[in-house]
């Protein structure tokens, strides 16, 4: 039997304090009005932590949920993983893509199931900023092994989410929100930027703080807190590079983010890390726009 996705909790008054006034320290209290991911998937991404889980539990916890269970096997049989034999069952999906796709697969369901009916605004379109998403998460999944980072996968994920705190604080932070959009047009700043100049905390902080609060893993959660600071990540610091230049890329290829501009330079320290020029961005373009046209094919999801 399917269970309810989300059960949307009434925000209570702490929800409404600005960001203007909340100091980061503050933000795991506040984040805990925000509602949680369901049961389905914490029991989920809690067995895949244990190297000992087997194939058939998985499946089972999966297949407890036919709405999860079908948005699974759709994202698995899609141009995404590239599968020439139509895979029907969750077992089977596990056995081929193996625990770190699937896993993979159900981060990603999971946070456009919690955002699927987010709608745009004046200064957000959210067709672009799902556009915007994609795109760098597929930049991160082509350059991952060519910079000797093994988990392709994971990166697409930490790339797909990047921007999710956005989304949070325009869903329990509008006013706030809408403050950065206009300053961001106003003065031509980045995001990042104007966060920085209006609020102690930012949209990466914030949603490393949620990720934490589901359960995420750890190393997915620092790449995304630390994408516009690299050089401050401890967990993951290749990863939250990688993110931190396909951002970057992502702007060169006018599939940047929606509500702001460009971030003006990309982090010297993050290029040094990964041993990457920008110079090189040309050398796998074709693959990287290739890439993208296929991920495209998540955003079905959202419908």
């Amino acid at each position: 039997m399917s269970t309810p996705i989300f059960e949307e909790k009434t925000v209570t008054s702490a929800m409404t304090k600005s960001l203007m006034d909340l100091h980061p320290r503050e933000l795991k209290g506040i984040i805990t009005e925000i509602p949680t991911l369901p049961v389905i998937y914490q029991a989920l991404f809690q067995q895949m932590q244990d190297p000992e889980v087997s194939v058939s539990r998985v499946a089972e916890i999966i297949s407890q949920d036919q709405a999860l269970t079908a948005k699974v096997l759709h994202l698995v049989n899609s141009a995404f993983y590239g599968y020439s034999k139509h895979i029907n069952t969750i077992s089977r999906a596990v056995v081929i893509l193996g625990f770190q796709a699937v896993r993979s697969a159900a981060l990603a369901i999971s946070v456009f199931d919690y955002f699927k009916d987010e709608e745009s605004n004046p200064h957000l379109d959210m067709a672009q900023y799902w556009r915007h998403s994609v795109a760098v998460a597929s930049i991160c999944k082509v350059l991952a092994p060519v910079l000797n980072i093994q988990q392709a996968e994971e990166a697409f994920v930490a790339g797909l989410l990047h921007d999710a705190g956005k989304l949070i604080e325009k869903r329990y932070f509008p006013e706030d929100f809408d403050e950065v959009c206009y300053a961001a047009k106003e003065l031509h700043l980045s995001w990042f930027e104007c966060e920085k100049a209006l609020f102690q905390s930012h949209h990466a902080m914030i949603a490393k703080t949620v990720f934490k609060q589901w359960k995420f893993p750890p190393h997915i959660s620092d790449a995304v807190n630390c994408h516009h600071l690299p050089i401050t990540a401890t967990k993951a610091p290749h990863l939250a590079s990688l993110v931190h230049v396909a951002d970057f890329l992502s702007y060169q290829m006018d599939l940047g983010a929606p509500g702001a501009w460009a971030p003006k330079k990309c982090s010297q320290d993050a290029l040094k890390l990964l041993e990457f020029s920008l110079d090189d961005f040309d050398l796998h373009r074709s693959a990287i726009e290739a890439e993208i046209e296929q991920s495209m094919e998540i955003l079905k999801l959202l419908d």
